[in-house]
């Protein structure tokens, strides 16, 4: 029987194609295998949101390139269930960024561990409250648990909480820090004579490898070991022997820091007045007002921008374009420059025009705008550097803000601020610090989580003129080469 050329042909081309099918399909799958592992190993994913919310900072990445001891990362949950918490975008973005730290150093392990399937993980861990969707971050000595309002700031309203930005990264990079660093530095925040509450600013501290302790200074001695102490708005003057102990605290050791932040709502304090002024600094009455509108937050003129009147202790925010508040604020006055072995430093200050209004206005007051004070001071710091006991020489220092509300919560948690960056910048630095690092949080509203406007058109580009014509000139190709052959 003679067999049909043309079935014999089409039969092998069949053969072929099927083959050439199979083999390509299962090239798709291993490489879809492939790849997959790859992005869930190293960072080879792009981020194209605008403000790179699923990166994390070049700092972080200077540490973890540094880091020298293990530590391991342990989601307590499943990944799907993780990220399908509400509201999920945030939940997605903290994935992401924990992700990160697995795949930039080899140092770092990450692990979701399901503890509804594993209900005895917990006791490797005694002492830790550990909860669905806790992050735990474990060392070789030392481990640290981070919560829902660890990962997130959180604002309540009307009886509602929602998630205003993502500190995601600094939680991490900070638990990393402190799980792996053999020093903890000591913040005392004093207490007994009615001080503001400053809660969100301790536990800013504590979320930055900051050992945080409340001390009553009517009753008890300072902590030997507190390189920070914080006295925040007195409603009462300080009694003279407690003076006393602010005193010895700084003239002994090295990179103490005593941080003093005043209130509009004090009385007169005399004694407290007269142990700032031996430093060179006046807390005056009033409260200072912004009348350039365009520094003006939320409308109000007692909420302005300020201005950094040194270099020093902004660079990294400067650098950043964005600028602390001091909301509220009474003016300060450096009363001099350098007296003996003491120097005086105004570091932030208000606009050229900025104003007082006295502490005695009545409600029908108007500022005269013609005669604006201007740049009026906001944080002035003293230092004082001398020979100790010994005959080494040591700094410390004095810093004075106008108002307990630059320490707000609400503000510190704003990724527009400088607030939580600055501060915790120049207290580290002035108690050296050299481990600090503050990573700014990031805010997920829609014009963020968009791809930016750059990148937008490139993509268009690429997508809608540049891919077809690459497929129209790859045809004529073709259809040329076919039809001369």
């Amino acid at each position: 029987m003679i067999q049909n050329p043309l079935k014999s042909r089409k039969l092998r081309f069949g053969a072929v194609a099927a083959v050439i099918t199979v083999v390509v399909i299962v090239f798709i799958v291993l490489l879809n295998v492939v790849v997959t592992a790859l992005f869930k190993k190293f960072p080879l994913n792009i981020d194209l949101t605008e403000n790179q919310i699923f990166q994390i900072s070049d700092d972080t990445k200077r540490y973890l390139s540094q880091l020298n001891d293990d530590v391991d990362i342990y989601v307590l949950n499943t990944e799907d269930r993780f990220t399908a918490n509400t509201p999920a975008d945030y939940y997605v973005q903290a994935n992401e960024v924990i992700r990160r730290y697995a795949q930039l150093s080899g140092r770092v392990r990450l692990s979701y561990v399901d503890l509804l399937r594993n209900p005895d993980f917990g006791s490797r861990y005694p002492g830790q409250d550990l909860e669905l969707n806790d992050i735990l971050v474990a060392g070789r000595t030392k481990s640290r648990v981070l919560k829902y309002t660890d990962l997130f700031n959180v604002r309540t309203q009307y009886f509602q909480s929602y998630i205003v930005s993502s500190k995601a990264e600094q939680a991490m990079t900070s638990a990393i820090l402190a799980v792996s660093s053999g020093t903890v530095n000591t913040a005392s925040v004093l207490s007994g004579y009615g001080e503001d509450d400053i809660s969100g600013f301790t536990d800013l501290l504590s979320l930055n490898n900051w050992e945080v302790v409340t001390q009553n200074l009517m009753t008890e001695a300072i902590a030997p070991q507190a390189k920070v102490l914080i006295l925040s708005a007195p409603s009462r003057d300080i009694a003279v022997e407690d003076l006393r102990k602010l005193d010895a605290f700084l003239d002994e050791g090295n990179n103490r820091v005593l941080f003093y932040l005043a209130s509009a709502e004090q009385p007169p304090l005399p004694n407290l007045a007269a142990f700032l002024a031996e430093w060179g600094i006046e807390v005056e009455s009033g409260v200072v007002f912004e009348s350039n509108q365009n520094l003006v937050i939320n409308n109000s003129p007692f909420m302005g921008l300020l201005e950094y009147a040194e270099e020093e202790y902004s660079k990294s925010q400067a650098a950043q374009g964005i600028f602390p508040i001091v909301p509220q604020s009474r003016p300060l006055k450096a009363l001099f420059d350098a007296a003996r072995y003491r120097r005086v430093k105004i570091l932030l200050r208000y606009s050229a025009d900025a104003g007082i209004r006295p502490s005695d206005a009545g409600i029908d007051w108007e500022p005269n705008l013609n005669a604006l004070e201007g740049n009026v001071p906001a944080l002035v710091l003293s230092t004082q550097t001398r020979n100790n006991a010994s005959g080494d020489l040591v700094s410390n220092h004095l810093l004075a803000a106008g108002s307990s509300l630059a320490l707000n919560r609400g503000i510190l948690g704003s990724p527009n601020l400088a607030n939580s960056g600055y501060f915790l910048d120049i207290l580290g630095t002035l108690a050296g610090k050299t481990d600090s690092i503050y990573i700014m949080d990031k805010s997920l509203g829609m014009d963020q989580l968009g791809i930016s406007t750059g990148r937008s058109l490139l993509l268009g580009a690429i997508f809608v003129a540049l891919l077809p014509l690459g497929v129209l000139i790859a045809g004529i190709v073709v259809w040329l080469r076919r039809r001369h052959k």
